[in-house]
């Protein structure tokens, strides 16, 4: 259990990630390659990745490298995600991971417990440039193909669930926010009470805290380790589970003014009633047109405790954008 005290100062300045973080979902990512998690989610992800790592000596690299950095279960260095370059691209992200001080790289990589033994991380852990460099190549690589050809599914992903958080902020406020997170988290103020894999007290002293979905977080949210650090909370984004593949005959069921009102509508996360009061049609006919925008990978469906919210995605949004910009 992870719990997280709060002060005025910090409830203000709490806040949700307005986009994925590129370094978060490469190392949660890793977890999913091991383990194989929710396996329906991720098994086109896994086979995908599997085949292309295969084709190169990439599977190896991950198996004998970054797999010992990331263990199965417990800690792992927070140097690999870095919350003060969040906003930088992930080359430059990755640059700044692989130049990690020496001192940075001994502290974090000594608490590393079943990567002891390995040759690569001692290496690592003495700042060796060629460590360094097989560190930047293997991020590099890896993120390749992993993260970048699934970026626009991870991006939808976080996008549906900021806008649950979205709702729910706008409804009850930052304690309507930090409510909405169960059954992941409790909140009973000032403090919030979060499944983790360790049991740990963190005291944000006027810092805020940073809250980020992510596509490739299951089970327990992830923190950073060090308390001195940003104070950033990681946790899995809701999953659209009626999500399906987006076909062109799908978006061609698209056409019609009443699909493009619930499109327009569902802006923010929005009931199945409350946008049958908005565009003016029955509950069934909302089913109907949402069941369509769904599998045109226009829109999301998320389960928010008692509530089914609807939500565009990235590829909604700018439909919308792009039909506002023609004054359509």
């Amino acid at each position: 259990m992870l719990r997280i005290h709060f002060t005025t100062e910090d409830l203000l300045k709490t806040r949700v990630s307005s986009s994925p973080d590129p370094m978060w979902e490469l190392v949660l990512s890793v977890f999913r390659l091991r383990r194989r998690l929710a396996v329906a989610r991720y098994e086109s992800w896994y086979r995908q990745v599997r085949a292309d790592a295969s084709r190169s000596d990439l599977l190896q690299r991950i198996r004998h490298m970054l797999m010992p950095m990331i263990p199965a279960s417990g800690y792992f260095p927070d140097f690999l995600t870095p919350e003060n370059r969040r906003r930088e691209g992930i080359e430059s992200i990755i640059e700044s991971v692989a130049g990690t001080p020496r001192n940075v790289l001994r502290g974090q990589l000594d608490r590393l417990e079943r990567g002891r033994g390995s040759a690569w991380l001692e290496r690592l852990r003495e700042a060796d440039p060629a460590a360094r460099e097989d560190l930047r190549r293997l991020l590099s690589d890896y993120q390749a193909i992993a993260i970048a050809p699934h970026w626009n599914v991870i991006r939808n992903s976080v996008e549906a669930d900021r806008a649950i958080r979205t709702r729910a902020l706008l409804d009850d406020g930052v304690h309507g926010l930090l409510h909405s997170y169960r059954p992941l988290m409790r909140w009973t103020p000032p403090v919030l009470h979060v499944r983790y894999s360790v049991d740990q007290t963190l005291h944000l002293d006027g810092r805020g805290l940073l809250l980020t979905p992510s596509h490739f977080g299951q089970g327990p949210a992830n923190s950073l380790a060090d308390p001195a650090l940003p104070p950033v909370l990681v946790y899995p984004a809701g999953y659209d589970s009626t999500a399906g593949p987006v076909t062109v005959r799908a978006l061609g069921r698209l056409m019609g003014g009443t699909r493009a009102s619930i499109l327009i509508a569902t802006g923010t996360a929005t009931t199945s009633g409350e946008l049958a009061r908005r565009v003016g049609v029955s509950a069934a006919t909302v089913s109907h047109h949402l069941s369509a925008l769904r599998a045109a990978g226009l829109l999301s469906t998320l389960q928010q405790g008692e509530l089914i919210l609807h939500t565009r995605t990235s590829t909604g949004s700018a439909l919308v954008n792009a039909a506002h910009a023609e004054g359509t």
